[in-house]
This record gives C-alpha cells, structure tokens and sequence, in this order.
C-alpha cells in the first residue's frame, strides 16, 4: 500500500463531487534522494475604497524597524512582524475614482492596454490550479462609471467580471456544477457524500495529518452551515409588488464580507486556486454601513473637507476601522491554517490599499498600501519603509511581477522595480533643511514658508498649518474651492511658500484666502482634475 498521495488528490463522493484537499505529510515524498516539494506562493489583493483620512492613516516619525502603528492601523497591529508597510506610494496629483482602480493593480490610470499584475502572476503561477484565479467583490456595478467597479484586467485591458455571492463561489470550489436551483435544495451535505473517501484517507494518515484534516474538514462543514445560514436570512416571501417600496435598510454586510474572506482563505489552502482579488466596494463606493449605525453613504462622507462635520468625520472613520477589521480578519484566517511547515500566510502576498491617499482630494500620494506575509521568503517583513521620494505605482507592481519569475522589463511608467521588498537598500525619507519665516504686509496680505500639514485635531479636518520654526503655526482655514485649486492636500508633509489674506487673531496668524502656492523644492501636482 502507498503511503504518499498525490498534491491534486480529491475526496470523491457521489453525484460527481470531489473536494480538493489543504497540503498533507502525506503528499510528501520520503523516498531516499528525492526532495521535499517547495508550497506554492500565493497572491491575494484586498482593495479598500474612497482612500483615507491621512492624519488618520499616516505613520509620522519612526524607522525601518522602529515605528509606531497609526491609529488606523491598530485593528491588525497584532500582525506587525508579518507585515511591510509601504509609504510615499503614489506620485500624482488628482485621480478619478475610476482611474483609482485601474492604478490599483495596473500601475497607472493610462495603462489600458495590458492585463493587471494580478492577471499576469495568475498566468504565471496558476496553471496548475482548477481555477487560474477568482475576482470577486462586495458591491454591484456602478453604471455611471462603470471603471469604478473593477481592478482586474485582461492581456487586452478589458474588465474581467467580478463574483459578489458566496454561495455560487461555494459551489464552483467545491460542489458539483447543478445549474437547478431545486436540485441544489436538494443536494445532501458535501461532507456526507465524501464521507466513505475521506475515511479511507485518515486511515492512512498519520496523527498530524489526522489532525489537519479533521480541521479542514469542520473549516467546510461550518462554511456550509454558515451559507445555509446566510441563504435563509435572504430568503424572498410573496410579497404585494404594488406595496412594494424602496428598502431602507441593506443586507448584513459584514457576515457576507468575512464568508467572502473565508472563501479565499479555503480556496487557497486547497490550492484551488493561488490567485485572488477582492473588492471591499467599489471606488466611490455609495454603500451605507446601516449595520455600524451610519445613515450616509461612504462616498459622501469621504469628501470630508466639503461635507465636514465631526459626526460625518466619525462616520467616515467608523467605516475605515471596520475595513481594517476585515484586513486584520483576513490574515488571522490565514495565520490558522497549516501549510508545509508553516502557515498559508507564511506562503501568501497579500497586497492591500488603495488607489488614492487623500479621500475628499483624490490625491495619488502617500497612498495606503501595505503587504503582508513573506510570500515563502520573497518578502522580509516587519519593517516601515518610507521612500526618500513619491515612487510610482507601477514601481511596486514591477517588484512584485519579478517576485513571482514574472519575465518583464517595464510595467505601466515604471522602468525599474521597487527597491527593498526583500530587505536590500533603498534610500530612506529624509527632510531636506529648508528656511522657515512668515511675513505680514499692512494691506493684510500674509506670506509663510514653512511644512505645509493637516490638522491632527479631528474637530478641525478642515483646516491645515504652516509650521514655522521659533513661532506659532499659521493657520490655514479656506474654502474648498481654494482647497482644491492649489491642491492643498498633495502638498501636505512638504515645505511650500504660500501668500494669501490674513490677519493675526489670539496670537496665531489666520489665513483665509490663498492667493498663490509654490513647493519649496518644485513639486508639482499632475494636471488631470479628479
């Protein structure tokens, strides 16, 4: 009798059904001379929508290996050593939301042409999978602009459709392909059709591998009981359609959302597939979290600056802690399971963010952007790096290729790949010196020189400050319109000369107007208005 198994075994049971299987001792050769097989690398992509707050998000201070989480941050602070989180991502001035996602996984919103990075590692890695990769989401599409809906994109640069259903994506991993809606009513559970095979299994198991397989296969059990679940709580009575009114309230969102994360947790582990994203809503995302008690929708409240009001600022905040959760959610699920000798986050890249830093301004720097897992030792994780200058999307992206054998020498804008994802050098962030000063005319005009920043008090997100050296900080308190126009946001964290009306009130010097704003050191915003 063998004592080995093949890597693609199946349990198989009745009506056609075979269920992949998590990696086993079992698959491994202990034949003399013959090498133990290297677990496959995974990539997974989590896209968070309408950017952040930046105060909020930033990390400020701080080294490689030496910083301190932002308050955002703190849902999967317990994951730090497994992760390598990426700053001065992003080298633009505005975006659209539809060009947010086409950078996301493209490298550049002109990149129409080509597929998206996670296409292209899906041709590299996943041929050996029974799915090349799954795209999926949470929202439905938004017609009104409809690039809006997607980040995955084909050798031709079209939209690959996305799954939002946990159920059907249930069945295409794991149940046999019975398109009537009665007879999947009527299907008995798949563990009690694989039940005599996976019997057999265990006894030839050893006791670790006992172990492992008694724990997939309650992983499976409990996911089926939790969609039986989940498809009762959405089940249609007859209903009057001349009564019929629009709903107020939405689904439960956060159930549907951690089912989807374990979905892509288990179809990793059977290696079903080794290649994922997913969309947390799209990116203007209108979706109201009516289950955290917020009445508005998340695109409105990312305007932040335009609709500001602390309770909008909370909302806004509220919801970005709960995408952090699912963040911190999914790689719990994957730190859990056993994969070699290690865990599948220990053999996964797990790329997520954004596509624009600035939620209200659209800007495309200091982009969210964090990966995590060591990707079976491409990546060393446990670090903060904070790029010397604004890097390019595509930059990343070109790394990222390279880390998975990807054979190219240019990706969207970038000519050279992103320094440091294996611990080489890379030339850190350093203010350059720069003279601060402020000075006063008596038509009440008011020039500063100083580092441009926003306010870190909640109650004032609307207002930034001039910090001057020896001096109190000016402060700038205009309307959108001047917000937008001079950009105010891309140029946050950096010296610029900026003239305006203003006058000193209580001892700090109020800027009202702006009237021209200038970096210190030449940094220009691009053109494209978001």
């Amino acid at each position: 009798m063998s004592l080995t198994i093949q890597r693609r075994t199946f349990l198989r049971g009745s009506a056609g059904v075979a269920l992949p299987l998590p990696f086993l001792n079992l698959m491994t050769s202990t034949s003399f001379g013959r090498e133990t097989p290297q677990p496959p690398v995974r990539f997974m992509s989590l896209f968070k929508p309408n950017g952040v707050h930046p105060p909020s998000w930033n990390i400020n201070g701080g080294a490689e290996y030496d910083f301190r989480m932002s308050p955002l941050m703190r849902p999967f602070e317990k994951h730090k050593r497994d992760l390598l989180i990426l700053d001065n991502i992003g080298d633009f001035g505005f975006a659209s939301h539809a060009n947010s996602t086409r950078r996301f996984l493209s490298g550049h919103h002109a990149n129409t042409k080509s597929a998206s990075i996670d296409q292209m590692i899906a041709e590299k890695i996943g041929g050996a999978t029974a799915h090349r990769s799954l795209e999926l989401t949470t929202e439905g599409l938004f017609t009104n602009q409809i690039g809006c809906s997607y980040i995955s994109y084909d050798s031709a640069g079209q939209a690959i459709p996305r799954e939002s259903d946990p159920q059907l994506i249930f069945d295409r991993l794991f149940r046999s392909p019975l398109g009537n809606s009665q007879k999947r009513r009527e299907m008995s559970s798949l563990l009690d059709r694989v039940g005599e095979d996976a019997r057999s299994l265990e006894r030839k198991a050893g006791y670790e591998d006992r172990q492992t397989l008694d724990e997939y296969l309650g992983v499976v059990r409990e996911t089926e009981k939790r969609l039986e679940r989940f498809g009762e709580a959405n089940k249609q009575t007859e209903i009057d359609f001349s009564d019929l009114q629009r709903p107020l309230r939405a689904g439960n969102l956060n159930e549907q959302v951690e089912t989807m994360l374990d979905l892509i947790a288990l179809a990793m582990w059977t290696d079903s597939t080794r290649c994922v994203t997913y969309m947390l809503g799209n990116s203007n995302s209108r979706m109201i979290f009516d289950f955290l008690g917020i009445t508005e929708q998340h695109h409105y409240l990312s305007h932040f600056f335009r609709n500001f009001s602390r309770q909008n600022l909370d909302a806004l905040l509220k919801i970005s802690v709960w995408h952090m959760e699912k963040f911190d959610y999914l790689l719990t699920k994957l730190k859990s399971y056993r994969d070699h000798n290690g865990t599948l986050l220990d053999h996964s890249i797990v790329m997520f963010g954004s596509g624009m830093g600035h939620s209200d301004n659209h800007t495309v720097t200091r982009i969210p952007m964090i990966l995590a897992g060591q990707g079976g030792g491409l990546l060393k994780t446990g670090r903060y790096l904070r790029y010397s200058e604004n890097q390019p999307v595509g930059k990343l992206h070109l790394a990222l290729l390279d880390a998975f054998g990807v054979d190219i020498d240019t990706y969207a804008t970038a000519s050279e790949p992103l320094a440091g994802l294996d611990g080489g050098p890379i030339e850190f962030f350093q203010e350059r010196p720069f003279a601060s000063w402020v000075k006063q005319e008596e038509a009440g005009s008011v020039t500063v020189q100083g580092r441009l920043r926003m306010s870190d008090d909640l109650n004032e997100a609307k207002i930034f400050y001039v910090d001057v050296e020896g001096q109190p900080a000016v402060r700038v308190d205009v309307e959108f319109r001047d917000f937008h126009q001079f950009n105010l946001a891309y140029h946050c964290g950096t010296p610029i000369t900026l003239t305006g009306d203003g006058a000193e009130q209580g001892g700090t010097i109020r800027i009202t107007k702006v009237k021209d704003l200038k970096s210190v050191f030449g940094k220009l915003p691009g053109t494209q208005d978001g």
